[in-house]
This record gives C-alpha cells, structure tokens and sequence, in this order.
C-alpha cells in the first residue's frame, strides 16, 4: 500500500467504535525498515500518535486500534523514540551515507499488515526499504546503491 492512500484514514477505536482520529502521517524506523507509528489528528485533543505495535488491523477504509487510551500525545514523545514526529521522511532529502542527493521522498510502500517498509518513493526513483539507515530532522540517509 502506498502512504499517501492512508492519510486521512479514520481510526477507529474498537471497545467503543467511536472515530479518535485520522492518519495525516507517519515515523519510520531503520533496521529493519518499518513503520514506527501513524501520526494522527484529534478532535480537540491536538495531534497524537499510535504506535504501529498498537494497531489491531490496517484496512482499506479505516485503522483499528483496540483502545484510544494506546494512543500518545506527540509532546510526551523524546526525539530518539523512533515514533517522534522528527523520523517523519516524507518530504525530506534522501542521502546516501557517502553524501549523494538521491532526490525527496515523496511517498513510502509498506506492508499494510506487518508494517514492514518495502521502497521509499521519491520523484527520482524507488529506493529498497532494506537501504533504509536513518531519518533524522533534515534528511532519509540510505546505503548508496552498487
């Protein structure tokens, strides 16, 4: 599944099937590639985020989590925690970690179930979720291609 198709997903909360949110994006985390947690929009509650341990199921319509009291307040987050807001990649330069431009991510395929990164998407080309290094405040660093 591509990213931008999840934003604006609901997310539903299971124990009182009640809307907490939708998607507006993502973190990442290297090693392996995968998605950290789902960035989301609350009503009245400002911005939190699901940790992807804590979605119970990611389907075409909506996101399930089994109770909205999983979800975190992005202020409470630290920067190194992989769900923090910084390791967010879309947008940002790609990098290799030799310093080569490789262009801005645009889009990321994952595995809708596992959560598993598959290519980061830019406007240049597809890079292999494996070569997945880092994603910081200003740039996605992945092994240069052979």
């Amino acid at each position: 599944m591509l990213f931008n198709k999840a934003q604006g997903q609901a997310v539903v909360d299971l124990t009182s099937a009640e809307t907490v949110g939708t998607v507006t994006a993502c973190t990442v985390a290297p090693s392996p590639a995968r998605i950290a947690g789902l960035r989301l929009k609350t009503r009245g509650l400002g911005h939190h985020t699901l940790e992807w341990a804590n979605v119970h199921a990611f389907g075409p319509d909506a996101v399930a989590v089994e109770e909205a009291g999983r979800l975190r307040d992005e202020r409470t987050i630290e920067p190194a925690d992989p769900a923090h807001a910084t390791h967010d990649p879309i947008g940002k330069t790609v990098l290799t970690e030799t310093g080569s431009g490789m262009g801005t991510v645009t889009d990321i395929e994952f595995d809708e179930e596992s959560g598993q990164v598959r290519h980061l998407l830019t406007d240049e080309e597809q890079i292999p979720g494996g070569a997945l290094l880092g994603v910081g405040s200003y740039a996605v660093v992945v092994t240069a291609p052979e």
